[in-house]
């Protein structure tokens, strides 16, 4: 039970010692709480002990509102079901969290939910949540205790950002992974109500001007230099001719990187008619990642994402020759679009940097390629790229994978095309993803709904290029 002790300071008001009121408890502890240690309900891990707390009031109104908040939280309820309550109370928050991890684990069992988004649960909590809370009885956490979490987390500073406070959507989603936990105690009988609601934290938009973060799309000239670059074309880089066809293919299709690392080659269906240009679609139905040394397929991040996409005309009779051509797997529908390269790294004795063969086995790490392969070619035709915090500097917001998406994006909606159609074949939840984030680049009027995009001239190859020559550019 929480209790009240009132005690005079050295301060004097109207000649008279200051008083302060210290609202004292009791709660129960739990040692060696946290994920992932299985945790059975019924003999819970660490020695259960108590700690005392103790928080100091300026008015005896203040410790009487906190000390009736205390109580409630240990004693609401029915009579009958009080020492049920009060055991499922006495459970550390670690032991919530296990179960709920474990729950989740059962809708991506399901496919109701993806694995990569259980990852980022388990993170949130082992990260911050348990951290904070990991052996405290889930039923001493008051609003109070919450809202300090949250103030906690808003100060807090990343490790991988150079010591600056962590970013909002990181805030927001360890608050939203606590808070779910808590959401579970609470339908599992521990709490009568989720002191979370009793916080005030809105996860929109602010109103204010803050300082919004901006996508750096590329034109096609810039496409074409860092294609360029990529294929060895500019300064003392090696050459990847392959990987410079996979960037204008990402500039030109939209692809996400999970998406492209996901493509196969039975993913193109070409189509050639008499008399008529040759065309390819795209269809995105999977994506891949690599987790733990090991490639995890998973699908696409919505429903709207599993889509067909078409590709320019020069584009498809580009990668139609590089299939036919240079792919040793090109007539096999399960092999990897894009190859993956052999350990062995890029330099040799003398620090001069050079082409790794490439592995067809497997799928292309995405990061992995910004890297050691994107991140240099930006570099040598002067493009920024994105860094994080240092001692000499700030963080740096520069060209990303990802911008090769807004490039094609940002292309098509000035060239005309619907935003619509273009919502669609970025795979857009919704047309107001869409508006939100590109309306600056629709024209006032929209023209048709074809991808019919211009190869970038610099890089330009006109569609009678024999096949020797196509083979000669990739280095065959």
């Amino acid at each position: 039970m929480a209790r009240i002790r009132a005690h005079e300071t050295k301060q004097k008001r109207d000649g008279r010692p200051v008083k302060r009121y210290e609202v004292i408890w009791k709660e129960p502890v739990r040692d060696e709480y946290g994920l992932p240690v299985p945790v059975d309900p019924a003999k819970p891990n660490g020695r259960k002990r108590t700690r005392d707390r103790q928080e100091s009031y300026g008015t005896r109104a203040d410790a009487e509102a906190r000390r009736d908040e205390l109580n409630a939280a240990r004693h609401t309820g029915q009579t009958g079901a009080l020492a049920e309550q009060r055991r499922a109370g006495d459970l550390p928050f670690g032991h919530y969290a296990q179960a709920w991890i474990e729950s989740q684990s059962l809708k991506v069992a399901q496919g109701r939910l993806k694995q990569r988004t259980l990852d980022g649960y388990e993170k949130n909590l082992r990260c911050y949540a348990l951290a904070h809370f990991g052996g405290q009885a889930v039923g001493t956490i008051s609003p109070r205790d919450c809202e300090r979490f949250l103030a906690g987390l808003v100060g807090k500073g990343s490790r991988q950002n150079g010591g600056e406070p962590i970013k909002p959507a990181t805030v927001k989603h360890a608050w939203g992974t606590f808070r779910r936990v808590m959401k579970y105690a609470m339908q599992q009988g521990a709490l009568t109500a989720n002191p979370c609601d009793r916080v005030d934290f809105q996860t929109g938009r602010a109103t204010s001007e803050t300082e919004k973060f901006e996508h750096h799309p590329l034109t096609a000239q810039q496409v074409a230099q860092v294609s360029a670059a990529v294929a060895g074309e500019v300064g003392d880089l090696p050459a990847y001719p392959i990987y410079a066809l996979m960037v204008d293919f990402l500039a030109y299709s939209g692809f996400r990187s999970a998406e492209n690392a996901g493509l196969e080659v039975g993913d193109l269906q070409f189509i050639s008619r008499p008399g008529q240009p040759l065309q390819c679609s795209v269809r995105v139905q999977r994506t891949k990642e690599r987790r733990d040394k090991e490639w995890v397929t998973g699908t696409p991040k919505s429903k709207k994402s599993r889509r067909t996409v078409p590709l320019p005309q020069w584009l498809a009779e580009r990668v139609f020759v590089y299939l036919r051509d240079v792919h040793p797997r090109g007539d096999e529908a399960a092999a990897p679009l894009w190859p993956s390269r052999k350990n062995g790294g890029g330099y040799r004795a003398k620090g001069e940097r050079y082409a790794v063969p490439h592995d067809w086995s497997q799928p292309l790490a995405m990061g992995t390629f910004y890297d050691t392969i994107l991140k240099p070619a930006l570099l040598a035709v002067g493009l920024p790229v994105s860094a994080p915090a240092t001692d000499e500097g700030p963080a740096m917001r520069g060209v990303r994978l990802h911008d090769l998406r807004h490039t094609f994006a940002t292309m098509q909606l000035m060239a005309g095309v619907h935003f619509m159609q273009v919502s669609k074949w970025l795979g857009h939840s919704t047309f107001v993803l869409t508006l939100d984030t590109y309306g600056d680049w629709i024209p006032e009027e929209d023209g048709g709904a074809q991808n019919s995009l211009p190869e970038p001239t610099a890089r330009a190859h006109s569609s009678r290029t024999e096949a020797s020559n196509v083979i000669q550019l990739f280095g065959g």
